[in-house]
């Protein structure tokens, strides 16, 4: 057969199947530990990643993805008591609010406030992407309270997000 001899053409078959064989248990050992998350489309009022209220729970490590799904879906949160700009001014924030929601903060759930923010405006950020701030406040963020407490208590977490294009 083609003037290779049958028994080179026979160990390069079984060296073939060994090798696949090898393959396949790394690949499944590399994955088997990995947890996928299940998603949740924008409508839903509780599902993953949502407390029984319908709140997101976001953290540290959810907060870029769900500063990414707000600017995707182009949801903004109906006008509530909540004073967004005074809340930024309290904290020396120049930005202008591009996009904010209500959310459960952390593993306490506590109800916050995230504010994505920035120097430019929402459709110029949905084409074209780039770098946002994001802010996740208290409830009480920019009240005007006089009780002597400094406003930069009611950040939980402020930061910078890279924002992708649509």
């Amino acid at each position: 057969m083609l003037g290779i001899p049958i028994p080179l053409l026979l160990t390069a078959l079984v060296l073939a199947a060994l090798l696949g064989l090898l393959l396949s248990v790394t690949l499944e050992a590399s994955t088997g530990n990995r947890s996928y998350s299940v998603s949740s489309s924008v409508e839903q009022d509780s599902g993953a990643g949502k407390n029984s209220s319908g709140l997101p729970v976001v953290t540290e490590a959810s907060l870029g993805t769900e500063v990414q799904r707000l600017v995707d879906s182009g949801m903004i949160q109906p006008p509530t008591s909540f004073d967004a700009t005074a809340c930024l001014r309290a904290l020396g924030v120049q930005d202008s609010v591009l996009i904010m929601e209500e959310v459960a903060w952390s593993a306490d759930e506590s109800r916050a406030w995230l504010l994505v923010h920035g120097p430019m405006d929402r459709e110029t950020l949905r084409a074209n992407g780039g770098t946002v701030s994001a802010s996740v406040v208290r409830q009480d963020c920019g009240s005007g309270t006089a009780d002597g407490t400094d406003p930069a208590e009611s950040r939980l977490w402020a930061g910078e997000v890279m924002i992708g294009s649509l």
